[in-house]
């Protein structure tokens, strides 16, 4: 697996079967793709190679001078694939994968969305409608860069990280949310439906702790061939539930190179 131009990419494990995993946040933020994946490192002790690039603009890669960008970020995602990876996203960066499996569909073993950032094909349900209300509010509500920051962040819940982060970093994350790329609708749609017709075996993973996660979920497994299920978690990180989340994603991994 070669990266990409500009692209850090933290490597764990030196032989097995490969595993792409890509982490969300904006730009503006203190943690990128390791801290982010912290918790699956445990999987290279297992016969895994993980491959943890930071996406443009984050930790150590280099800053695009554009906004996040799922379509864009989607191209290099699926340059990194090389001749085949399972590959996981998460929030943000669960639509980076997506794309990247539409893109390069025969490289990609399997696929994990871990409440990918989709809401926009989940506005049937009324969890999302009145959760995209809350994030419009807080918004226009808001008195500061810092305050629009931290409101947005408890509606979607992202836990506490190890240093707080001041009001510069929060304004800078304002900043972040604002500049924000998010694919259409359709685009994620064309995706979800690019991934069923290649017959990607698709995951998609929420916490429980929120109604219109779950839905989205549910939608999108539902539209891209796959299946949902729920690793309780009390925020949005699912991820960090350590090893009850990585027996899931290893068993899907291995039910996937078996099929």
């Amino acid at each position: 697996m070669t990266a990409a131009d500009g692209i850090y990419v933290a490597r764990w494990g030196t032989q097995g079967p490969g595993a792409l995993l890509i982490h969300g946040g904006v730009q503006g933020g203190s943690a990128a793709g390791e801290r982010n994946f912290a918790y699956q490192k445990p999987l290279a002790d297992e016969g895994w190679q993980l491959f943890v690039p930071d996406r443009p603009g984050h930790g150590r890669s280099a800053d695009p001078e554009r906004g996040d960008d799922a379509e864009a970020d989607g191209v290099w995602a699926a340059a990194l694939l090389g001749e085949g990876a399972h590959l996981v996203g998460h929030s943000f960066g669960g639509m980076v994968a997506l794309h990247a499996a539409a893109l390069r569909p025969g490289a990609v073993h399997s696929l994990t969305l871990i409440e990918p950032a989709a809401f926009q094909i989940a506005t049937r349900s009324a969890a999302v409608r009145r959760l995209l209300l809350q994030m419009i509010w807080a918004r226009l509500s808001s008195f500061s860069a810092a305050s629009r920051a931290q409101r947005l962040m408890r509606l979607l819940g992202i836990p506490p990280m190890p240093a707080a982060p001041d009001v510069a970093q929060l304004a800078r994350q304002d900043a972040g949310i604002r500049r924000m790329r998010r694919p259409s609708k359709a685009s994620v749609e064309r995706d979800l439906d690019e991934v069923k017709r290649a017959g990607i075996p698709l995951l998609t993973i929420s916490g429980g702790w929120s109604k219109a996660f779950d839905d989205t979920c549910m939608i999108a497994a539902a539209r891209g061939g796959g299946r949902h299920v729920i690793s309780a978690s009390p925020h949005h990180f699912t991820q960090w539930n350590g090893t009850s989340f990585n027996n899931l994603l290893s068993g899907f991994w291995h039910d996937s190179d078996s099929k």
